[in-house]
């Protein structure tokens, strides 16, 4: 059987002819001069890029944050039984320039390991799409993370401004 197997797979392979009998490894590929410069390669950019001529270097704009007041923060741990996992409650209230605006926690929470541990969560503001009021509003935000750790404070964030840094964290059983 072993011996058929072989002769068979041998046959196989000897009956292909991949390069349909042109020349030993096919056609060239290019019958004229080369369609791209025969240059080597120049190697890669220099970092941070160099600007245009006459542009000025590129700076990064740190991300705006539209709230103009902040009040009222609260962080506390749900271990309550019925629950189910342990979560980290955080909420608080903002305040807007104008109306129309909406305002929610970024659902992912950073942890920086030590001791104690510390929180980060960020808030996310989305200007009007439509006409919008010309009076401050008042938001009131809460968000949920599942928790698997004691935590000793949460640093509340928007943009590049710090909005709370929340160190009293009660444990609710």
């Amino acid at each position: 059987m072993k011996k058929i197997l072989a002769a068979a797979a041998l046959l196989s392979v000897t009956a292909c002819d991949p390069y349909y009998g042109q020349d030993p490894y096919g056609p060239q590929p290019y019958p004229g001069p080369a369609p791209y410069p025969q240059e080597p390669y120049p190697g890669p950019a220099p970092y941070p890029p160099t600007p245009y001529p006459g542009q000025p270097p590129y700076q990064p704009t740190p991300p705006e944050c539209l709230i103009s007041a902040s009040r009222e923060w609260t962080a506390w741990i749900n271990r309550m039984p019925g629950t189910g996992a342990p979560t980290l409650v955080v909420s608080g209230k903002v305040t807007t320039p104008t109306g129309g605006y909406q305002v929610a926690f970024d659902p992912r929470i950073q942890i920086r390991k030590g001791y104690p541990a510390q929180a980060f969560v960020t808030l996310n503001v989305a200007a009007p799409t439509g006409p919008a009021t010309q009076a401050t509003v008042t938001h009131e935000v809460r968000w949920e993370w599942p928790l698997n750790q004691p935590v000793g404070s949460v640093i509340v964030s928007c943009g590049d401004k710090t909005l709370a840094d929340i160190t009293r964290i009660q444990t609710a059983y």
